[in-house]
Formats: structure tokens, sequence, C-alpha cells
């Protein structure tokens, strides 16, 4: 396997649904090659960051709001140039 198929791979090893085995077996793939290893790792840090994000307090509803209707301007702005 090349680099760009054990990247594919990432996401199903990181997956809870995985199986022990599954994951042995990527798990093996990925240590044939340093820089996958450091894709691994690096996926990994990125998923704890998120997780850590999305756990902490929400944002006002009032920016939430303001958030939603600046995205959708710009949707419909873009619709229609």
């Amino acid at each position: 396997m090349n680099c760009s198929d054990i990247q594919a791979l990432l996401c199903e090893l990181l997956d809870d649904d995985t199986s022990e085995a599954r994951a042995a077996e990527i798990h093996e793939q990925v240590a044939a090659c340093p820089h996958c290893v450091s894709r691994l790792q690096s996926e990994r840090e990125v998923r704890a960051i998120v997780r850590h994000c999305c756990s902490q307090e929400q944002a006002p509803e009032a920016l939430r709001q303001r958030i939603v209707q600046r995205i959708s301007i710009r949707y419909t702005e873009t619709r229609y140039r």
C-alpha cells in the first residue's frame, strides 16, 4: 500500500465501530511508514482538539444567529452572481 491508500484507512482506524482485529491490521500497515505514523498522530491530535472545543460552552444565541444570517446572505449573493 502507498501513503494515499493508508490515508483512507485512518478514518476507518479511528472509527469507534472498527473491530479490534481490523484496527490491528490497519496499525500494522501504518507502522510500516514513518510518514503515515506521523499522519495518524496528527489526525488523533486534531480529533482531540475538536472534541475538546465541541464540549465547551456553546456560542451565545445572538452570535449563532448572526453567523447563520451571514452564511445565508453569502450563499444567496454567490448563488445569484
